[in-house]
């Protein structure tokens, strides 16, 4: 393996991790495109992002759960049933792949899907600052969910995640929508599981990041078997991105409980517009600016997400959070 290519991929595995415990997502959305610029064929570079991801969940699912930050009964209910949403991007990604349209349809994937949760999370989030500020909505930080009420029957609770209810088919329909985009797109769901538990189920924003990397963990394992079988993995490489992100995700995951869930919501939106400008710009035929971009802006992100904890550390003190 090329050495300067071996320390930028730990590099790459620190950033990730840090972002993973902290936002709740494997970092699949950011390491599949990073290894494809960096000239892996795409579904190579998604089978090999769900060995790192799987890990990354792990470590990530066993920091939280020590934190409090993880419904159980959600996260494996949903997590199961995503492992057939993950069956069926799978096959149309391969179909793809002997067309020669899999990088074209997976990049176009990431730009439109991105860019949709990214705009809504921050249109979301000024609406209710406004409507804070002209004392229209409740002064709490998580923002309800707007399936609490749909109560189709069966209906099952979660007592762990602050849900009363809700309607199973919300929960099934929730589970193979993120891992039909973890098997098309290489990633373990999480950036579709965080804003979904927020903002449609009304999880508390610090439960969703731990329960939604419980999620990716179910849906990375079989993204693993499928694609290893495939010989589709590219497991070394799989494993330096997990050295440098096992260090990233305790980082991350210690620094949620000092940060409000507002601001973990919009740092996430502005994550995912920087990783859509960056997908676009790999489309447009600038793969050097599209890694440049990926790269500086995910790092700077890791690098306020180390501020927050050595601030609070600084302080001696957990910040009065809402959750």
């Amino acid at each position: 393996m090329d050495p300067v290519r071996a320390l930028l991929v730990a590099f790459v595995g620190l950033v990730i991790g840090t972002l993973a415990g902290f936002f709740g997502v494997g970092g699949g959305f950011l390491l599949t495109p990073t290894l494809n610029v960096l000239g892996f064929p795409m579904v190579t570079a998604i089978g090999t992002s769900f060995a790192a991801i799987a890990g990354n969940s792990t470590v990530g699912v066993l920091r939280h759960r020590r934190l409090g930050n993880v419904a159980p009964k959600l996260g494996v209910i949903i997590g199961l049933i995503s492992i057939a949403g993950v069956e069926i991007g799978k096959r149309l990604v391969l179909v793809l792949e002997g067309w020669g349209l899999a990088g074209t349809y997976v990049r176009v994937g990431y730009i439109g899907l991105l860019s949709f949760i990214s705009i809504w999370m921050l249109v979301g989030f000024f609406r209710r600052h406004r409507d804070k500020r002209r004392g229209t909505t409740e002064a709490q930080d998580a923002p309800g969910g707007k399936f609490r009420s749909f109560a189709l029957p069966p209906v099952i609770t979660f007592p762990r995640s602050e849900v009363p209810s809700v309607s199973l088919w919300v929960v099934v329909l929730s589970g193979l929508g993120i891992g039909f985009v973890s098997g098309f797109m290489g990633v373990g769901g999480g950036f579709v599981a965080f804003p979904l538990l927020v903002y449609l189920i009304g999880v508390p924003t610090r439960t969703a990041v731990g329960t939604s990397l419980l999620i990716t963990l179910f849906s990375s394992s079989y993204g693993i078997a499928i694609y290893g079988l495939a010989g589709r993995v590219q497991w070394l490489m799989a494993l330096v991105v997990l050295g440098g992100a096992v260090l990233g995700v305790q980082v991350g995951a210690r620094a949620t409980r000092s940060v409000k869930g507002a601001r973990i919501r919009v740092l996430f939106a502005l994550l995912l517009l920087a990783v859509t400008v960056s997908v676009l710009l790999k489309q447009m035929g600038s793969p050097d600016v599209s890694l440049y971009l990926l790269l500086i802006s995910a790092s700077l992100l890791a690098s306020v997400i180390w501020s927050f904890l050595i601030i609070g550390l600084l302080r001696g003190r957990k910040a009065p959070c809402s959750p």
